[in-house]
């Protein structure tokens, strides 16, 4: 077990025995093998693409005997492999997967029962009623079978499944995963097992290996918590980080009954090839750059090699969905995007509930992005209930406790989670979930985005990232630094309980807003991708400088006297009013230059301040201010009109705004209902 982000402290060197089992590659190279705790084929093959072979010091210990395997510590368990021939030339076979028996047995004893998915899919051969020969290499994936293992070469075709109707196959209307990709998941069968990873406290305090192979981060909470003990047996210890990695406990997969739903609701039947690209594509360029969660390197590097966890891929596929051609989608029989965003949707919702993902890293990012679908107004499954989700699983692996030593893609995740969450909390109008106070991770700097490794660089690059990746990171930092200063502002002018702000308070919010907006970067050959991205952060600075003073457009701030009340609401409202103008130009160039198709879900939240102010401005009594709110909020209108093309939360909110101007238009004149 290993500190994470404690560089400068000594290597803990403990002696053990040699094991008894270890396959040929570790061995060579005199490396610990993690056989006896994952089960063939070890972390470091999986992780080096070799060869699984057994190498033993004890002669019968591939082959124990039945009283061993009630009392060893790693039993030997039974191994029950399901195999699915997909042919795309022949039609669906509705006979169950046939079973090898001389396939249920692995070459060495795992710790934990396991059921392993097969799906070979052929796009030029004929179906072979035989189940593929698999090796003990191909039962295990990374973190423990929880990815999707394909070739580099991706070939297309479209998946017809056995298990699946025909009317199901036309209505997915996609493609499937090419040559062999191996589904495997973890659950414990039996509470029994539940009791073997409860050691995690232990291994912590313990301090074992600095190897981080075959290891989970485990984050033991500080010192409110169990994390005290380790301060009392090791007060001089020189770090607090309480960040460990420890060995990843024993697993097994996903039950037959669970196989089977989730290849009803299509999860192992992924899009074609050209949309699969075309997806990743649009999720580095308009996504990624507004919420930088990934490292680009390692999932490109992994994409490429056919290694990626499903249930990561389907939720990128969710948030990217909004950005992808309207032409593609009726070459696939997808109406809309909200339909693709669905259909996607449910797939990675069904590998959710199906405890599908282990990894937490990766079950925080998949969350996330599954916060980019919009259920409906009740949200009882949409992007306030996902992003509580990820809040609270970040909060259990210690991403609110990152120094900056940490891994920057962590650091990445975790302010992309706060960013969200405030957004999400003024969109909604409900209290945040997250507390600077209570987070000391270190905040980011232009030294923290995503290197790309020379084999990327050249095709892959251009293939999937954007070219502006520096000027698009920056802007990220300035938009994390927006959202913090808006974050304060909800904090301490929209609580329910509390002191009202001075006046001094408030403008030390507009100075915080305003030092996060420089100088955005301008010039004649710019993509469209920055271009887009340049609108969006003067509509978000503009949104937080109407959100700061909106309340006080009728109730005054503290410590101003009665004689002072009419003027300061002057100055409030020509605040708000001057910021939605703003806000108003930098939607009128967006759609000058067709880029509306390229906003991000946040930026429909950024839309309703304004448009608040343009419909409170179109009840004016002066003649002037009434025509430019009403001409503004139907340049809004527009805006919000096309973005209902990508986003239900971008409908709702039409809807809302079209029964207001409704409601004020037919309701009666009243002096006393206007203001000046």
């Amino acid at each position: 077990m290993s500190q994470i982000g404690n560089a400068s402290s000594p290597p803990t060197t403990r002696t053990s025995k040699r094991a008894i089992i270890a396959c040929k590659a570790c061995n060579l190279r005199k490396v610990r093998c993690t056989v006896t705790l994952s089960g063939p084929p070890c972390a470091n093959c999986s992780v080096s693409g070799v060869t699984y072979q057994l190498v033993s010091d004890n002669p019968s210990a591939t082959e124990p005997s039945p009283s061993e395997n009630r009392s060893s510590i790693a039993p030997r368990r039974k191994q029950r492999v399901v195999h699915v021939s997909i042919n795309d030339n022949q039609p669906n076979d509705p006979s169950p997967p046939q079973t090898s028996p001389s396939e249920n047995r692995s070459s060495i004893a795992p710790r934990r029962k396991q059921r392993v998915v097969h799906i070979s899919i052929n796009d030029n051969q004929p179906n072979d009623p035989s189940p593929p020969q698999t090796d003990s290499g191909e039962l295990a994936g990374d973190n423990g079978g929880n990815v999707c293992q394909v070739p580099t070469a991706l070939a297309d075709g479209r998946l017809e499944s056995g298990s699946q109707s025909p009317e199901a196959c036309r209505s997915i209307g996609e493609r499937g995963l090419p040559t062999s990709a191996i589904f495997g998941s973890r659950r414990p069968s039996n509470s029994s097992y539940a009791a073997e990873d409860s050691s995690a406290y232990a291994e912590a305090l313990e301090g074992r290996s600095g190897r981080e192979d075959g290891c989970v981060p485990f984050y033991p909470g500080d010192q409110r918590g169990p994390a005290f003990v380790m301060d009392i047996c090791e007060p001089r210890r020189s770090s607090k980080d309480n960040h460990f990695l420890v060995p990843m406990p024993s697993i097994t997969s996903l039950l037959p009954e669970d196989i089977n739903y989730l290849s009803t609701k299509g999860a192992f039947t992924l899009p074609p090839r050209h949309i699969r690209e075309a997806l990743i594509r649009c999720y580095f360029h308009y996504v990624n750059p507004f919420s930088p969660i990934l490292d680009a390197n390692d999932f490109l590097l992994d994409y490429e090699k056919g290694r990626i966890s499903l249930l990561l891929l389907w939720s990128m596929f969710i948030a990217a969905a909004s950005f992808i051609d309207h032409s593609m989608l009726t070459e696939d029989f997808y109406p809309s995007r909200t339909a693709l965003k669905r259909a996607m949707y449910q797939r990675a919702k069904a590998l959710y509930d199906a405890d599908y993902e282990k990894d937490k890293i990766t079950l925080i990012q998949s969350v996330f992005l599954m916060g980019h679908w919009y259920t409906s107004t009740d949200d009882r499954a949409g992007p306030w209930h996902w992003t509580g989700i990820a809040i609270g699983l970040s909060h259990t692996v210690g991403l609110h406790q990152l120094s900056h030593s940490s891994r920057p893609s962590w650091r990445r995740l975790w302010w992309s989670l706060y960013c969200r969450e405030v957004w999400l909390s003024l969109g909604l109008g409900r209290p945040m979930r997250i507390a600077l106070e209570d987070s000391d991770t270190a905040p980011l700097s232009t030294c923290d985005s995503d290197v790309l490794s020379p084999e990327l660089i050249g095709e892959v690059s251009q293939k999937y990232m954007p070219g502006e990746q520096s000027h698009l990171f920056e802007m990220w930092l300035d938009q994390v630094r927006l959202t913090v200063a808006l974050g304060n502002v909800l904090v301490k002018s929209y609580k329910s309980k509390g002191v009202k702000q001075s006046r001094a308070d408030i403008e030390r919010c507009e100075l915080e807003i305003r030092s996060s907006h420089r100088t955005c970067p301008r010039s004649n050959n710019q993509s469209r991708v920055l271009a887009s991205h340049i609108h969006q952060f003067k509509l978000y600075f503009e949104a937080a400088i109407i959100v700061l003073y909106r309340p006080y457009i009728l109730d005054p701030p503290r410590e101003v006297s009665a004689a002072n009340q009419g003027q300061w609401r002057k100055l409030a409202c020509q605040k708000t009013r001057t910021a939605a103008s703003n806000a108003s130009g930098a939607v009128n160039s967006m759609m000058a230059e067709d880029l509306i198709g390229l906003c991000h879900t946040i930026t429909v939240i950024a839309l309703i301040p304004l448009m608040q102010i343009h419909l409170f401005e179109s009840t004016s009594l002066t003649p002037m201010a009434r025509e430019m709110g009403k001409h503004n909020l139907a340049l809004c209108m527009l805006a919000m009109d096309e973005l209902r093309k990508s986003y239900l939360s971008a409908n709702a909110a039409y809807k809302l705004f079209e029964a207001a101007i409704n409601k004020i238009e037919n309701a009666p004149v009243q002096g006393d209902q206007r203001h000046s």
